[in-house]
């Protein structure tokens, strides 16, 4: 994963082709060459279910935290 501007350079390049000006991100500045494209594929399911269990048990958490706040009178 990229940041906005250096993602966004990337993706308009063609291989073999560099940026004819510097890109600026937070980082600074970059000049990015494409070496190569690869086809990202997925993960299988199995391998990242324990990781979306516990981003969804998060969120359930995170939620019933903002319903708590909601509901809490502060006097």
């Amino acid at each position: 994963m990229f940041v906005a501007p250096f993602s966004e350079a990337m993706v308009k390049l063609e291989k073999g082709k560099f940026t004819t000006t510097p890109v600026k991100s937070d980082f600074g500045y970059h000049v990015i060459l494409l070496e190569d494209v690869r086809e990202m594929k997925a993960p299988p399911f199995d391998e990242v279910k324990p990781q979306i269990q516990q981003r969804l048990q998060q969120q359930k958490v995170e939620k019933h935290i903002l319903d708590l706040r909601a509901k809490a009178k502060i006097q």
